[in-house]
C-alpha cells in the first residue's frame, strides 16, 4: 500500500509552519484585532513548490534540511547555525528574563562570492512548538547583533538569545532574513540539551 495518502498532510504541516515564520520574519501578525479572513490559498497540490514555500509580501524561504545544516545560495554565500547553548540568565533590570534557561543560536555566514555581503539588514525569528509560537528574543549578556559588512572569502559570526522553553525543544524554526536578494535561510528541527 502506498503512503501518499499522507504526504498531502505533512505538506500542510510543512506549509503551515513556513508560513508561521514568515509572517513573524515580516513583522505580520501578533494583533489583537483580527481582520478579515482573506480567501484561502489554493490546495498545496496546486501551487508550485515556490509559491507553497512563500508567504504574500515575504521572500521566498531556502531550507537547510536541518538545524545544523548550513543554507548554501547560488552565489556560495551561506549561513549556519554553528553553535546552540543554554545559559540561565542571572542579569536584573528592565526587559531581562532573570532565572529562565535561554536558548543562543550563533549564527554564521560565509562569503564565497566575489563582492562584500552587507549584513546590516539581518532579522533572526525562533519559533516552536506545535503552534509555532514565536519565541521572545532577548538582550542577553549583550550579545551582538550582525553588522557590517562581510569582504569576499570571509566570514562572521553572532550570537541570538531567544526565551524558547523546553516544552518547544521538539520542533524549533530559526529564519534568517538578510537581504532581497537571498531567500530566508530556514532551520528546522529539534533541540537537546
Amino acid at each position: 500500500m502506498s503512503d501518499r495518502g499522507a504526504r498531502p498532510h505533512r505538506h500542510l504541516a510543512a506549509t503551515g509552519a513556513v508560513l508561521a515564520l514568515a509572517l513573524a520574519l515580516t513583522g505580520c501578525g501578533g494583533g489583537k484585532k483580527k481582520a478579515a479572513d482573506p480567501t484561502p490559498p489554493p490546495p498545496p497540490s496546486e501551487q508550485p513548490t515556490e509559491q507553497a514555500n512563500a508567504a504574500p509580501g515575504s521572500a521566498a524561504l531556502k531550507s537547510s534540511g536541518g538545524l545544523r545544516k548550513p543554507v548554501t545560495y547560488d552565489d556560495k554565500v551561506s549561513v549556519a547555525i554553528s553553535n546552540i547553548r543554554y545559559v540561565k540568565n542571572k542579569d536584573q533590570g528592565p526587559g531581562e528574563l532573570t532565572g529562565k534557561v535561554l536558548t543562543i543560536f550563533t549564527l554564521k555566514f560565509t562569503n564565497g562570492s566575489g563582492k562584500p555581503l552587507d549584513l546590516n539588514k539581518v532579522q533572526v525569528t525562533a519559533v516552536y512548538g506545535a503552534k509555532k509560537t514565536r519565541a521572545q528574543h532577548t538582550s542577553y549578556a549583550n550579545l551582538n547583533d550582525f553588522y557590517g559588512t562581510v569582504p569576499a572569502g570571509g566570514t562572521k559570526s553572532a550570537s541570538y538569545a531567544f526565551d524558547l522553553p523546553s516544552t518547544g525543544y521538539k520542533s524549533v524554526m530559526v529564519g534568517v532574513k538578510f537581504d532581497a536578494q537571498h531567500k530566508t535561510a530556514l532551520f528546522a528541527g529539534a533541540l537537546h540539551n
